[in-house]
């Protein structure tokens, strides 16, 4: 059995028709369809595709292993992760995290609303391992403010349940206005600033105070598109 039948038994295994399962994972239906007949012999996708479906990557790519994620340790069962893909829910897996990518008008609302109710939209999902809490999220750096440590287009991971203490990467809005902005958080007395990496940029004095959306736990970089 090769990796295209596996991705065709993945899929039906979660009972998604190759649209649903391209949309999912983005990359179109042209692209999946090449791959479950055999045309393409392989993909960037696959980690998303297994965790999408409910099954092991590692067999999804070598048929290694048990076909089903078993979550050893982490008290979540196969049945579980398939409903969770099916509702369209965040998940955890052992080895990995499928994390919602959402956009900066989104995490502006996260500023606005108590953690508990945000339910974000997500663009996308990235596969990533696993640092933070069940709330975490990615955010695509939108400009240059944080070079050289982090480049336009590259992912971050943002923890919302953290408070945000001195010196760290955040996200932030001022308080009162919805619009969020990723910068170092820097404190000093009754002060409060946000402060670019980018020496190019501007520190941003707050006087009105920050409210923090989130504290950034680490990033992600792809290197090959499509």
């Amino acid at each position: 059995m090769n990796i295209s039948n596996r991705i065709q038994i993945a899929r039906k295994h979660a009972k998604l028709t190759q649209k649903e399962l391209a949309d999912r994972v983005g990359v179109s239906q042209t692209a999946l369809n090449r791959l479950e007949c055999g045309r393409s012999k392989s993909s960037r996708r696959t980690v998303a595709i297994a965790l999408t479906c409910g099954v092991d990557p590692i067999w999804l790519e070598t048929g290694h292993g048990e076909m089903l994620l078993r979550g050893a340790g982490s008290g979540v069962t196969p049945e579980e992760v398939a409903k969770a893909v099916k509702d369209g829910e965040f998940h955890r897996v052992p080895l990995f995290a499928r994390l919602p990518l959402i956009s900066w008008e989104e995490a502006g609302r996260l500023c606005m609303e108590p953690i508990e109710s945000f339910h974000p939209t997500a663009e996308a999902w990235l596969p990533i391992a696993p640092k933070g809490s069940d709330k975490t999220f990615a955010l695509r750096v939108p400009d240059d403010s944080m070079t050289p440590e982090f480049r336009e287009g590259e992912f971050i991971i943002v923890d919302p349940v953290l408070p945000g203490k001195h010196n760290q990467f955040v996200v932030a809005c001022a308080e009162g206005d919805t619009a969020a902005t990723f910068k170092q958080l820097m404190i000093s007395g009754s002060k409060t600033y946000l402060k670019p990496l980018n020496t190019r940029y501007p520190l941003m004095d707050v006087p009105g105070g920050v409210r923090v959306c989130g504290v950034v736990v680490g990033k992600y970089k792809e290197y090959l598109a499509g």
